[in-house]
């Protein structure tokens, strides 16, 4: 029997410029055979007024719901924050999204995000 290898993939790190009416994102999937999925990590925003950011994850297509101010099924998300702290999973093999929205900013906003994906695969 293989053993269990952990293995990680950073989706965010460092400081990440989102722009007024904007928003950035990282999709990745996961694929069978990656065992345990869970997106972690945490992020700060500052710029602005009111030093917010909205952050999501969901799947490639709900993304589209969400971005658009539709309801959206969603794995996390937040209201415009500050600061947050994400612990996700187990995912299903699929296609994901993980993002800041600075949509209904009106100036640039700065993020800093240290947030990575991790599993346990087989080899």
């Amino acid at each position: 029997m293989p053993a269990p290898v952990p293995m990680s993939n950073k989706l965010f790190t460092g400081q990440i410029i989102v722009n007024a009416g904007n928003y950035v994102a990282n999709t990745f999937t996961v694929e069978p055979g990656m065992q345990n999925f869970h997106v972690v990590g945490h992020f700060t925003a500052s710029g602005g007024l009111t030093n917010d950011i909205q952050a999501v994850l969901t799947t490639d297509d709900e993304f589209q719901n969400w971005i658009n101010a539709h309801e959206a099924k969603v794995f996390y998300s937040t209201q415009p924050t500050t600061t947050g702290k994400l612990d996700v999973g187990p995912l299903a093999p699929g296609r994901y999204v993980m993002a800041f929205s600075n949509k209904s900013g009106l100036v640039q906003r700065q993020v800093f995000a240290e947030i990575e994906a991790d599993w346990v695969a087989r080899r």
